[in-house]
């Protein structure tokens, strides 16, 4: 769901691309795109905690050292689609601006 809602927010597919990369009916995908934010924020947390928990184990091997990169891109991802999407609904910049100074 949230590659869905990431590929509909950030690289602008519309619905009947994203139905036929993904395999799914279009009004599918257009509830999923339009459903409240209270449940994707409860489905974003679930999935942020597993992905913590999967980090906290130091893998061993090419394999599973590759699939600990991988998630750490998705939950990199899945950071950036949080504060695309809050940026969006709050008219505000979230994102840290590079290279300013603190107050004093």
């Amino acid at each position: 769901m949230l590659l869905i809602r990431y590929d509909h927010e950030v690289t602008g597919l519309s619905y009947r691309s994203l139905a036929k990369k993904y395999g799914i009916n279009r009004s599918l995908i257009h509830r999923m795109i339009m459903s409240k934010p209270r449940k994707l924020a409860q489905l974003q947390k679930k999935e942020v905690d597993a992905a913590l928990r999967d980090e906290m184990i130091l893998p061993d091997g090419e394999g599973s050292l590759k699939e600990a990169l991988r998630l750490a891109y998705l939950k990199i991802e899945l950071q950036d689609l949080m504060l695309d999407i809050a940026s969006k609904e709050l008219g505000i910049d979230l994102r840290k601006k590079h290279g300013t100074r603190q107050s004093k």
